[in-house]
């Protein structure tokens, strides 16, 4: 009989951190660029356009014997039936036999793995000496960007969020986040100090930014060309789905660009509209992240140069997080053993 292991987000939350979320996304880069992980084409259908939605990002990581997929489901009108507007759903199976291993809450981990994507992109493509991070967009997913950057790159001890909808973050918000963040970075003991400050003008804290990670929802660029300085790197996030854009296509073709998965990026992700309208190719595409961690490709070559890391979001980051998540959970007998 096949027995797989559930495990729920507290469960999770007590054996994965951020840091761990660090390590093991580097991890999953690494081994797609050295070809121990592949990335599988996302199934997207939307059930009612701009209502509901759902996708599916599968893929394998050969290299930690294991293949599998997440499912995450978007409906907004939950919130008025008492349900959270996502869910998300991970499922892992060992890729010798295909036997499920396990299923597990993607929530718990979603958001440290996004953080811990664009914080990479900093790490690895920002300037050594920056200091100044702008975060562009105040929802719940900016609060891992904050963290998952302070915990992976010391430098970095200036932050500033800004709301494109709302021309500056509520006071309110900004200190919920400070305190989401202080949680965060405790429970992985990487506690450290920091400032964190909502900003109304846009422009200007662009212009005054070392490092600029977006995480909104934008069609429209909310990023210009000429509101940032010569030497800024930026982490794009927000753009997993055909149509939207957070950065100006000038912008994207004067900068040095990398990209956690050329097809997805180019499909689906920032560099979808700039190629569809001709600013740039797909071989303006510099390398993969991965390719930059595992040494086979050079990331920033100036101080003065501007780079941007196109992050939509692949499975390799999922299933390396979740298989750490799982094994730990394994080692200290948690989770819910089901026979199939």
């Amino acid at each position: 009989m096949t027995q797989i292991r559930v495990l729920s987000a507290r469960e999770i939350s007590q054996v994965f951190t951020v840091t761990d979320a660090l390590e093991a996304v580097e991890d999953a880069y690494r081994q797609k660029a050295e070809g121990e992980a592949t990335a599988w084409p996302m199934v997207y259908e939307q059930f009612e356009p701009g209502v509901a939605d759902m996708d599916i990002r599968s893929g394998e990581l050969a290299g930690s014997g294991l293949f599998g997929l997440k499912l995450t489901a978007w409906f907004s009108g939950n919130p008025s039936r008492g349900l959270p507007e996502v869910f998300g759903t991970t499922l892992l199976c060992d890729d010798a036999t295909g036997a499920p291993l396990a299923l597990l809450n993607a929530g718990a981990i979603t958001g440290l793995r996004t953080g811990a994507a664009a914080a990479l992109g900093v790490k690895w493509l920002a300037r050594k000496d920056a200091s100044r991070l702008l975060v562009v967009g105040a929802g719940h997913m900016s609060t891992f960007m904050v963290a998952a950057t302070l915990a992976a790159c010391p430098s970095i001890g200036h932050v500033e969020v800004w709301d494109p909808r709302k021309e500056e973050a509520p006071a309110a918000r900004v200190e919920l986040m400070r305190g989401e963040v202080q949680a965060i970075l405790e429970a992985a003991g990487a506690m450290r100090e920091f400032e964190l400050v909502a900003v109304a003008d846009g422009k200007a804290a662009a212009g005054a930014a070392d490092a600029i990670i977006t995480i909104t929802p934008a069609t429209d660029p909310v990023i210009q060309l000429d509101w940032v300085r010569p030497g800024t790197h930026i982490s794009a996030v927000g753009a997993d789905m055909e149509g939207k854009q957070e950065l100006a296509s000038d912008l994207v073709a004067a900068a040095r660009v990398f990209v956690d998965d050329r097809a997805q990026s180019v499909a689906s992700g920032e560099l979808e509209v700039p190629v569809k309208q001709g600013a740039i190719t797909p071989k303006h595409i510099a390398a993969e992240l991965g390719e930059v961690i595992a040494g086979k490709a050079q990331g920033r070559t100036s101080q003065d140069q501007v780079t941007v890391f196109d992050t939509s979001g692949i499975a390799v980051q999922d299933l390396a997080a979740s298989r750490m998540a799982y094994d730990r959970a394994v080692e200290r007998a948690m989770g819910t053993v089901v026979e199939l």
